[in-house]
């Protein structure tokens, strides 16, 4: 069964109505709710933009308002954008963006601020091909299929459940067309990780016979090639494989007779060169070919977007990996290969293990990564080290919740030759199962992200993120925070964690006097440490920012972005959260009390909830308190309701807690978007130490 005309709603009506619908299903009773939301965004219509071209976008938000807009700013260069304000509040807002010819092809981060704050995530696609936007009559089978070009990409929605999208096109005998879906990809950063599709292609002839089909090729993005004996007119289909439908995720499909990229090998290249590829897909060539859009000053260690140029035109673009180290080859490799290295690598046939046996002296220390996935291999690496006993002694499937690359490190105990082994978790391989392995030494390191990615900060107040360090390598040093292009009067409160600590604030504070802007900004954490010859050495890391996602259910998860916005923006509920004392000397033993008074702004009487720490649900997502220091409940007044304006903090310091340089805290004010989202206003800094003897 399909859909009908008349079921076929217009999914920027269905955008209106499941804001309304999500709402009412968030609300608690008894629950006043923010009078003022950052732009959630869901997605955007079109979800492609042709490069070299300037076109016009709707943005789309659940539950909040992009009016009034400041800056749209996206990710990396070539991109320049400008909200165009509309009257009334909407959920919706029309963005006109230019894309310079040499901007970099491939999924684009973006981010809006505007009168209400600075926006989640927002994703679009940069492509070569021109953009046809689905209509929005029904086109459900041959009959009244939507006429495309070959060579174009089509932007539409799977909007009504049953709903079949059905695109007519003509071919030569002899022909080969491929078919690629770009929809599932835009998934994993958006903030509400409701109403997903699974689409499905399928390719049909005019008596409606199927020909080929594919679910999952990209993740759960489906691609088919296929070669056409016969000239005449043909129909490709797209659906959720479940005839589900979502109203805020929309497609790209391409079909394109020149060169479509599904693999490429080898997957590392140097900064300086040669990037010679093999790759596999549609109409590209069985020689070597040479990587376009590749800049010549590109940075060691970094995912960078290519293509192909052929007789056919640009390829579509894929990710290759710029390496800094010694790059091999897997057949080239042997136990006195000196390592730290980068080696690509393939699992061609099912079942196929590669093996790289390792010198080790005992007590060394390295760490092996695999990098697939994140490059568009169909890898699921499952990595492993065997002794000379082929014992594993270590192993690692998946490094995080974010990849299914393997990651791992590991410590000789012994002199010997180890062997690290690479394999698909469930023993497939293919062309497509292409991987690069970096071996490095384990040194002094660290890992720091951040929560949250976005800041809409009135003037006069504050905003609060919190980093999460994870130390490797030994590393016990303090690590020092620097913030990069933070807009005209905003600034950072100094944070330098010490040693004994690996959660702590990123507080930024907006001048009274500041005008209304936004950046994307950077931060920049470092820190100093001794080698084993007693050289100092520095290690400089960008924080890796998370965005927040709302989960069914109502739980609060995060997902690793490329983009972090701070924006000033007038909007607010409330006006000052005033906190005495500011400086507190923490004592063993003592509990401190900290007194809290906010002042609401005119039209929010709704609830408050307070608190030092970055949690949901009892789940702990960022605390800056010093160790051996907690929060108490009991005796605390926390909950304010919509008359209350007064509140205590309490905090116990152990008995046995140690003395602790000093560090920022904050208390934020927190009010409920809904269930699960909350907007955190934060105090001025409130500095905490515990003395030394």
């Amino acid at each position: 069964m399909v859909a009908t005309q008349h079921q076929r709603i217009s999914f920027q009506s269905l955008v209106k109505l499941s804001s309304i619908f999500g709402l009412l299903a968030f609300l608690v009773p008894g629950m006043a709710l923010s009078q003022t939301s950052f732009p959630q965004i869901t997605h955007v219509y079109p979800a492609v933009i042709e490069r070299g071209k300037t076109s016009e976008i709707t943005l789309f938000c659940e539950t909040s308002n992009p009016s009034n807009p400041i800056a749209v700013l996206f990710a990396g260069t070539g991109i320049k954008a400008e909200g165009i304000p509309e009257k009334g509040k909407t959920t919706e807002l029309k963005i006109k963006v230019t894309v310079d010819k040499t901007a970099s092809p491939g999924m684009r981060e973006f981010r809006l601020a505007c009168a209400s704050g600075a926006s989640t995530v927002g994703q679009i696609l940069i492509a070569d091909l021109p953009v046809v936007l689905e209509k929005t009559t029904l086109h459900a089978d041959f009959a009244t299929a939507q006429p495309i070009n070959i060579g174009s990409i089509v932007s539409g929605m799977i909007s009504a459940k049953e709903q079949v999208d059905a695109y007519k096109f003509t071919v030569k005998a002899g022909q080969t067309i491929s078919f690629g879906v770009v929809s599932h990809r835009f998934f994993y950063k958006r903030h509400s990780q409701f109403l997903a599709i699974d689409p499905m292609i399928s390719i049909h002839d005019s008596t409606g016979r199927e020909l080929a089909a594919n679910d999952d090729f990209h993740f759960a993005d489906p691609c088919v090639t296929y070669r056409f004996a016969s000239p005449g007119e043909y129909m490709v289909v797209v659906r959720d494989v479940d005839y589900a439908a979502s109203i805020n995720m929309p497609y790209n499909l391409v079909i394109t007779g020149g060169p479509y990229v599904t693999w490429c090998y080898p997957l590392a290249h140097s900064p300086t060169g040669p990037l010679q590829v093999k790759v596999g897909g549609g109409n590209v060539p069985e020689t070597q070919v040479a990587l376009e859009g590749i800049p010549n000053t590109s940075a060691p260690t970094s995912t960078l977007n290519a293509v192909i140029k052929t007789d056919g035109g640009l390829s579509n673009p894929f990710p290759v990996y710029i390496s800094g180290l010694k790059i091999f080859e897997e057949s080239a490799t042997n136990s006195d290969a000196l390592f730290p290295c980068t080696i690509n690598g393939r699992i061609l046939k099912p079942g196929e293990t590669d093996t790289f046996p390792i010198k080790l002296k005992k007590g060394e220390s390295i760490i092996v990564e695999i990098r697939a996935r994140r490059l568009g291999s169909e890898l699921d690496s499952f990595l492993s080290i065997t002794n000379d006993k082929d014992k594993i002694i270590a192993s690692n499937d998946d490094q995080s919740n974010a990849t299914k690359d393997s990651y791992l490190t590991y410590t000789a105990t012994a002199d010997g030759i180890f062997k690290i082994q690479v394999r698909d978790l469930l023993n497939r391989g293919g062309l497509g199962f292409n991987y690069l392995l970096n071996i490095t030494h384990e040194e002094p390191d660290f890992i720091v992200n951040c929560d949250d990615d976005k800041a809409g900060i009135a003037p006069g107040m504050a905003a609060a993120w919190y980093v999460r360090v994870k130390r490797t390598g030994g590393f016990t040093g303090p690590i020092t925070f620097h913030p990069e292009n933070l807009p005209s009067g905003i600034t950072m409160v100094p944070l330098t964690l010490p040693e004994t600590q690996n959660d702590g604030l990123l507080l930024f504070q907006c001048a009274k006097d500041a005008k209304a802007g936004a950046s994307l900004v950077n931060i920049i954490a470092k820190a100093k440490y001794k080698d084993k010859e007693g050289k100092e050495k520095e290690i400089i890391k960008k924080v890796g920012p998370l965005t927040e996602l709302k989960m069914p259910g109502g739980g609060r998860s995060t997902w690793p972005v490329e983009t972090q916005m701070i924006a000033i923006t007038p909007e607010k509920d409330i006006v000052q959260i005033k906190v005495s004392p500011e400086k507190i000397v923490l004592e063993p033993g003592k509990t401190i009390t900290i007194d809290v008074e906010i002042v609401r702004a005119e039209n929010y009487k709704g609830r408050v909830s307070l608190d030092v720490r970055h949690q949901h649900l009892n789940q702990i997502f960022g605390n800056p308190l010093p160790p051996g220091v907690t929060m108490l409940d009991t005796g605390a007044k926390t909950a304010l309701s919509e008359k209350e304006t007064k509140g205590k903090i309490l905090l116990k310091v152990a008995p046995d807690a140690k003395p602790f340089a000093e560090v920022p805290i904050c208390v934020l004010a927190n009010v409920s978007l809904n269930f699960t989202v909350k907007r955190g206003y934060a105090s001025n800094p409130i500095m905490v130490n515990i003395p030394g003897k």
